[in-house]
Formats: structure tokens, sequence, C-alpha cells
């Protein structure tokens, strides 16, 4: 009776897990640039082909970089990359990249993210002082007519290696393989939409919900049957 319930038990445990991640991708819908996460178990190699509890299975977080929409926001320091790449952004540990391309200005003129980080440039950071400003299909950006940087736009041929730090951003590792995107494609005044659609999550959120009160009925009915047992075993004796 111990092993069904255990079996019933880690695969709830499971259903929860996955249901945190749905429930993050949804509150993040709305998130210029997120890309979803998914939540699978792979059995550990070593594992007993006969075990089912949790501690067979790895738990492993799958990352679609699939593109989300473009959104005209016109605001001219939004950016959307058409097609594959990044955008490099320097932060206190270090580079990371992001598809979010809601930039500002700092107090010093420069171009940041939302949080603060430096936006960087194929020269460096970008620094904008003037009054129009304006972004080419290139990347370069231009203020009151002269060019003052271009984006730095990279890709990587490896996705999977890209770890996700905070939201939208990314680190990545030797595994990546960075490549240089010689001729990227962005839009300004236009912002990259998350990649979650919603009723797909809502309805996963539902089956999830579905099993987990099917495991819970699974762990009380064998419960039940285990007490009954005890009490007949009693009553013989």
């Amino acid at each position: 009776m111990m092993y069904g319930v255990n079996t019933a038990v880690s695969a709830a445990v499971k259903k929860l897990s996955q249901h945190d991640y749905v429930t993050h991708n949804l509150a993040n819908a709305n998130t210029p640039g997120f890309k979803a996460e998914r939540l699978i178990f792979v059995r550990r190699p070593e594992a007993d082909p006969m075990a089912e509890d949790s501690f067979s299975h790895e738990p492993v977080v799958l990352i679609d970089h699939s593109p989300g929409t473009l959104q005209k926001s016109g605001n001219p320091l939004d950016v959307a990359i058409q097609g594959e790449g990044f955008f490099v952004i320097e932060t206190k540990n270090g580079e990371r990249y992001t598809r979010n391309g809601s930039f500002t200005l700092n107090q010093n003129g420069e171009m940041v993210t939302q949080s603060g980080d430096a936006v960087m440039g194929e020269g460096g950071r970008i620094t904008i002082s003037g009054r129009k400003v304006e972004i080419s299909n290139s990347g370069s950006v231009s203020v009151d007519g002269s060019e003052v940087g271009k984006l730095k736009i990279v890709d990587f041929k490896k996705k999977d290696a890209l770890v996700k730090r905070g939201t939208g951003l990314f680190e990545a590792s030797g595994k990546a393989e960075q490549t240089a995107v010689e001729t990227p494609e962005v839009r300004s005044g236009y912002l990259e939409t998350s990649n979650i659609l919603a009723v797909k999550e809502m309805v996963e959120m539902i089956d999830i919900q579905r099993s987990f009160e099917a495991y819970l009925k699974v762990m009380q009915t064998i419960s039940e049957q285990d007490r009954m047992s005890t009490n007949r075993i009693g009553k013989i004796f």
C-alpha cells in the first residue's frame, strides 16, 4: 500500500511544481520579450526503472525561445528585433542578453533598460544628448541626424544553454556558442510581446489541477483501503 501512496504523492508534488511555472508564465503574459518556461521531469540514468518516486527523476526547465508578435508603442527608444538575436545588456554581474527592447535614458543620457542596466552598442555604451532620437532598421542610433552608436545584437547556436537570470534576462555559458548577427533587423517604436498564449496556459493549468485532484483521490482511496484492511485483521485476531 505504501508504494502506491508514495507514487501518488510523488506525482502530485510534480504537478504542483509544474503549476508554479504555468502561473509564472501567466503573470508575465504582458511582459515584453518574455519567454515561456516549461518544467518537465526526466528519469535519471542511474535510477531504478521500477521506481516512481520523485528522487528517480530530474526536474528540467525548458525555455520556449519562439518570438512574440510586434506591438507598436510609438516610443522611439522601444526597439524590437525581427528574426534571431538578443540585445546585449551590461549588468553588475556581467553581460546578459534579452529580447525586451523597452529602453530609456538614465541621468547621464545613457541608453538603459527599465532596471537601469546599460544597453550595449558595438562600441560600448550608447550616450544620447539631443532632441530627436532615431534608430534605423540596422540598429544604428542617431541623435539630431548624427550617428552616436549601433546596438550590439548577438545570437547563440545553442539557445538551450542559456540560463534565465531575472525577468527577461539570460546568461550564456560557453556551450551556448555566441555568434554575431551581421545584418540585424530591428523596428524602432515597437516592442516584442511575450510568447505566452493565455488561453493555452489556462488550459494547461486546468489540466494540472485536475490531475492533482485525481492523485489526491488515489491517496485517499489507498488510505481508506489500508484502514479497512487493518480493521479486518484486528477482528480476525
